[in-house]
């Protein structure tokens, strides 16, 4: 790929000055394939809450196809994430209506730059936050976008909030595997915990969870459990049918060898360690033994990727940790993506992208857990001085009420815990453009990953299936076109 630099207005919806103009948005371009001067189409991907290049390491169809289709690629930087920021640092200009307007103005761009004709066909894919983006994008503006797929997209963030869905999803997954997998779990917290309450405990913690040394207090169980529970939860949302290292290099089928490990080790706390030792140090990268300010760090960017960065506040609450502890998190509270002063993804789960989860501990396998919705609203007004609003993202992007829209492939993977924010059936009254697919044995945004020959007969039905609705959307558009000239 090829770097290229796009001037995004810092401000689409004002026309007062703002102190910078515009901002660098950084843009990638892959042409192996693409036909210049000629019609042929433009695969775009809408960048979400990460730097550019985990997905572009990571969506492999888009360059396949291209190949079939005679594409540009194009993969588009999120405002505020990996290199294209906004400086001086004001996070009021992160929103999500400002994120679309930067990939429209910079569609209109590309369309310019390389002088593609009116017929050339722009499609949006995304993953995840990333899949939201492609599929508002072409319900708001079907006149820049001759369609969408969106792999893995969450916009119905209210059964987030109202139900133990995601964590009920992740422990189903453990417990196809077995059924003692997600009871070793609950009596590994209880050991946890437990045992974190003595000297004599916390040395038998260290010891079957293979720290380095000895916690000095109780405070480090909650940061243990985040740090498992980080483990827990990703080894299914990336439960790929081989080996990868989105995050940390994995096995194929993760959560299945975990569960294995479980059943291997027979106790609470050894399953906690099995679970946390195939994510953590699979390939032997940690060592022999896991870091105390590791497992802190760990914690924290779990609980902010997965927007519940208000347990942080919690855990606070629940302990008086050490100097040791403290200097830990603090170590990782103001580095890199998460920083909690500046982190982007924190900001935007305190205003539009609201998700606080609730367990139980009965039907999933966490801690039982209800979100305090004025502690979460306190944590945004300390670091950010602003108040989330619930109910703004399912009014202004339509829910799950998509049915006057067109061109739209949703597909979810059956593993994925979030697929329980995901539109699971085509909306009623909506036509048959709008199609929706779960994917069988699938985890997240699978279908936008390379084609490998691991993966189930389910996603390469299903890519099969998009491509055909690609095909289909580009000759709509081009008669379209057409009729506009009045030919």
């Amino acid at each position: 790929v090829e770097k290229h630099i796009f001037h995004a207005i810092v401000d689409h919806y004002s026309f007062r000055p703002t102190p910078l103009k515009t901002f660098p948005l950084r843009y990638y371009v892959n042409d192996d394939f693409y036909v210049p001067n000629s019609s042929s189409p433009c695969f775009f991907y809408a960048g979400n809450e990460a730097n550019i290049f985990q997905f572009i390491n990571n969506t492999g169809f888009l360059f396949e196809a291209s190949k079939e289709f005679g594409a540009l690629v194009v993969f588009a930087e999120h405002r505020y994430y990996g290199k294209s920021l906004i400086q001086p640092h004001d996070m009021s200009y992160l929103t999500v209506e400002q994120a679309m307007a930067d990939f429209n103005t910079l569609n209109v761009h590309i369309r310019e730059k390389w002088n593609m004709p009116a017929d050339a066909a722009f499609i949006v894919a995304g993953g995840s936050y990333g899949g939201n983006l492609a599929m508002w994008l072409r319900l708001k503006n079907p006149n820049l976008w001759a369609g969408a797929l969106a792999s893995s997209a969450t916009p119905l963030k209210h059964i987030l909030r109202e139900t133990n869905d995601f964590a009920r999803i992740e422990t189903e997954a453990y417990g196809n595997v077995s059924s003692h997998c997600p009871d070793l779990v609950r009596r590994g917290w209880k050991e946890l915990f437990g045992n974190a309450t003595t000297s004599e405990g916390r040395a038998t913690v260290a010891k079957e969870l293979h720290l380095c040394h000895v916690p000095f207090d109780n405070g480090v169980a909650d940061s243990i459990h985040g740090w498992v529970s980080g483990a827990l939860e990703t080894m299914v949302q990336y439960g790929y049918p081989y080996e990868t290292a989105f995050y940390n290099p994995l096995p194929a089928f993760p959560f299945r060898v975990a569960c294995q490990g479980m059943l291997q080790a027979g106790t609470g706390l050894g399953a906690l360690y099995a679970a946390s030792n195939v994510y953590y140090n699979h390939t032997g990268q940690v060592g022999p033994c896991f870091a105390i300010e590791e497992i802190v760090g760990d914690a924290v960017k779990h609980w902010q990727r997965t927007g519940q960065h208000h347990r942080l506040e919690h855990e606070s609450q629940q302990q008086q940790p050490t100097s040791a502890l403290k200097q830990a998190r603090n170590l990782y509270s103001y580095r890199g993506e998460v920083m909690e002063d500046y982190n982007a993804w924190g900001y935007q789960t305190c205003t539009e992208v609201y998700q606080p989860m609730p367990t139980n501990g009965v039907t999933d396998f966490e801690i039982p857990f209800t979100p305090n919705q004025s502690a979460y609203y306190e944590r945004c007004r300390k670091l950010w001085n602003v108040k989330p609003r619930p109910n703004w993202e399912e009014m202004h992007f339509m829910g799950s009420h998509i049915a006057a829209g067109s061109n739209i492939f949703l597909a979810s993977g059956q593993l994925d815990p979030w697929r329980a924010a995901g539109i699971q059936e085509v909306p009623k009254g909506a036509s048959d453009s709008i199609i929706v697919r779960i994917i069988e044995n699938g985890a997240h945004h699978l279908d936008l990953r390379e084609s490998n020959p691991l993966d189930p007969s389910s996603v390469v039905n299903i890519r099969q299936e998009q491509k055909a609705a690609i095909r289909k959307w580009i000759v709509e558009w081009k008669e379209q076109v057409q009729r506009a000239k009045g030919h």
